[in-house]
């Protein structure tokens, strides 16, 4: 199992995690992660991989839906995290391809205590500020917008986006995501699609 030396689990994770609590805090706005030279299993890209080193630690669990190449083995050997079944994990490793089917079992917390919930890590093939063909143009509005903001995306079902605003609908339980992606160069980044945020969008 790879273990990854060239992170810095203080240096590294405190200025991811910044970016990551800043793309949930911004919706509709792309976040540079600062690269880091990794080599993570087939499933799981770099941007996701620095989001997990970011918020995974032995007090958390997770699950990984496509677990086929010894993703769970890799985040639990470097994050000390643990796997677990999708009801009781607090960070959720899927694909933007994925059917809103996964949501179904996540945890949104409860009105006691709604910071309980899941959160969302979803990986996307592009996200763009600018069109391009065949892209999702999704519409970000709400707290943390400046009146509105479009991305567009490659690799996100629609169907998924409309499995997470059912159960973002009673706030303020809900599930928080956070899109990764990374670019033709190699950087990765992150984009943040918090419960409170109100999202539509449409095919370019």
């Amino acid at each position: 199992m790879v273990r990854e030396t060239a992170y810095d689990e203080v240096f590294d994770a405190q200025k991811h995690f910044r970016s990551i609590l800043d793309s949930l805090a911004q919706p509709g706005k792309i976040h540079l992660l600062d690269p880091v030279k990794l080599a993570p299993p087939h499933g799981l890209n770099h941007a996701s991989v620095l989001v997990a080193l970011a918020l995974l630690d032995a007090d958390v669990n997770f699950h990984v839906i496509h677990d086929d190449s010894g993703e769970s083995d890799y985040l639990a050997a470097n994050t000390r995290a643990a796997s677990t079944p999708i009801e009781a994990a607090a960070f959720i490793f899927a694909h933007g391809t994925d059917s809103p089917e996964i949501l179904e079992s996540a945890d949104c917390g409860s009105l006691t205590y709604p910071d309980t919930s899941a959160t969302l890590i979803l990986e996307v093939e592009a996200v763009s500020a600018e069109p391009f063909a065949s892209a999702l143009a999704v519409q970000f509005e709400g707290p943390g917008v400046n009146g509105t903001a479009v991305l567009f995306f490659r690799g996100l079902n629609p169907d998924l986006l409309l499995g997470l605003l059912a159960r973002n609908a009673e706030f303020p339980m809900g599930i928080d995501a956070v899109l990764t992606s990374m670019d033709a160069s190699g950087n990765p980044y992150v984009v943040g699609i918090p419960r409170t945020a109100r999202i539509s969008w449409e095919k370019v």
